[in-house]
C-alpha cells in the first residue's frame, strides 16, 4: 500500500497501491467495531488500473464522496504533492 487517507472518525479510508503486475489501484474501506477493527472492502474498485499513483488517487477522489471534505482533501494534496509532473 503507498497510502491510506483517512476520514475523520477512523471507521473509513481509501487505500492507495501499487499493482506488482503493473499499474495503480485504490480501495474504499470500512472497519466496525462488531467485525473487531478488521477493514472491509466497501467500495469494489480494487480490479481497476491507473496508470500513475497521481491518476489512482484522482480517479478516488472522484469516486469516494467523504474524500472531498476538508480534512480529507488536505491529506489528498500533501500526498499528491511529490507525485506532480515536473
Amino acid at each position: 500500500m503507498l497510502e491510506s487517507i483517512p476520514f475523520d472518525d477512523g471507521t473509513l479510508c481509501v487505500d492507495l497501491f501499487e499493482d506488482p503486475a503493473g499499474g495503480f489501484g485504490f480501495e474504499h474501506m470500512r472497519s466496525d467495531p462488531e467485525d473487531g477493527g478488521r477493514w472491509t472492502i466497501v467500495g469494489g474498485f480494487s480490479s481497476a488500473r491507473y496508470d500513475s499513483a497521481l491518476h489512482a488517487a484522482l480517479a478516488a477522489r472522484t469516486a469516494v464522496p467523504w474524500s472531498n471534505d476538508d480534512r480529507a482533501i488536505q491529506v489528498w494534496n500533501r500526498w499528491c504533492s511529490h507525485l506532480q509532473p515536473e
